[in-house]
């Protein structure tokens, strides 16, 4: 049977806290299979990434070239180090914290804030275990506000891309 596609669920409050001032926040969840559930939330994060549909990473191709004339970071979908690795990256992101259960992506720029939390949710008895990508953004400025409303519509359909081309 196959699982439904990733949903947007309500965000952990304690989430919205850990980036105060936070104006905009989403989860998605997806049922993992027995495989994945044996998983890190590390190898989870790098497999999301690596398994990015093609128009994602052109998105992003758009996203860096526009950026780069407005002096923001670079983004793309490589990833550094290993799952040990305290000090790697995510698709240019860096981890803030891991552990076996939860990933932190994220960093402070000029324009704005973000962190991604990326869960893994052990299953029980009564439900399969399950992976939440929640991603909580600050703004600081008029630029930041002007390009997350850009993105904004474009990251509510890449989440769960990433999130269902996982489950594949």
């Amino acid at each position: 049977m196959i699982a439904p596609p990733a949903r947007l669920i309500a965000t952990d409050p304690a989430l919205l806290q850990a980036l105060a001032g936070a104006g905009f926040a989403d989860t998605f969840r997806i049922t993992l299979t027995e495989e994945q559930s044996r998983l890190s939330a590390g190898d989870l994060t790098r497999q999301m990434f690596s398994r990015a549909p093609e128009w994602i990473s052109l998105l992003l191709a758009i996203r860096n070239r526009v950026g780069a004339l407005l002096g923001l970071k670079q983004a793309d979908l490589h990833i550094d180090g290993d799952a040990s690795s305290v000090s790697s990256s995510v698709a240019g992101f860096p981890i803030v914290e891991q552990s076996d259960e939860q990933v932190q992506l994220g960093f402070d720029d000029k324009h704005l804030d973000f962190r991604i939390w990326v869960r893994r949710n052990p299953g029980t008895a009564e439900l399969s275990a399950q992976l939440t990508v929640t991603t909580v953004v600050r703004t600081n400025q008029w630029l930041g506000c002007a390009y997350l409303a850009v993105v904004k519509p474009f990251h509510r359909r890449i989440v769960p891309a990433m999130l269902n081309r996982l489950r594949r």
